[in-house]
């Protein structure tokens, strides 16, 4: 009679180290990536401040009517409005319906409760417009006035989330958006 072998498939235990090692190696590199992500956060909230000047600027050109848009840098109730016209008239949120189009930041229970304001300045004021051919002015409401932008990097929105920042700038003339 013949016995028969049993060949048992194991790991040894130097396999077992390795693969420990390996995924002790990629934890280390993997975990400080997830941290807070105030980059992501900070990132997210540019894009879509400068999407929606981009909005207002493409509806100054096709409406043929000035169109503003005014922050609020008041901690606690940061915000910024899209309006038109010479008496800064609310215009439509295009996707709610709403009355009016206002983008609230730092909002508690939303994605982007940790995003503040930090300076906003159009050249030293915190509303920006577009006229008809999409040309950035600053508005002063004491005058009530506004005036073509002239200083290159002089109007700029900072976005703060933690301990990081991003800066939107409005270049003058050509009203080009970017993020630095």
């Amino acid at each position: 009679m013949r016995l028969r072998q049993h060949s048992r498939h194991a790991f040894t235990l130097v396999e077992i180290l390795v693969v420990v090692v390996i995924l002790g190696i990629a934890a280390a590199v993997v975990v400080p990536q997830l941290g807070s992500q105030s980059d992501v956060r900070a990132a997210a909230a540019a894009r879509m401040i400068m999407a929606d000047l981009i909005y207002a600027q493409n509806r100054a050109i096709a409406t043929q009517t000035k169109h503003y848009v005014v922050f609020n840098t008041t901690a606690g109730s940061q915000s910024y409005r899209i309006r038109m016209g010479s008496s800064l008239v609310d215009i439509p949120q295009p996707i709610t319906k709403e009355s009016y189009y206002e983008v609230k930041i730092g909002q508690k229970n939303t994605p982007m409760s940790d995003v503040s304001l930090g300076d906003v300045s159009f050249e030293g004021f915190t509303t920006i417009a577009f006229d008809e051919l999409g040309v950035p002015y600053y508005y002063d409401p004491t005058g009530p006035t506004t005036t073509a932008l002239s200083s290159i990097g002089g109007s700029t929105i900072q976005v703060k989330s933690g301990t990081y920042t991003l800066t939107v700038t409005i270049e003058p003339y050509t009203g080009e958006i970017k993020v630095n």
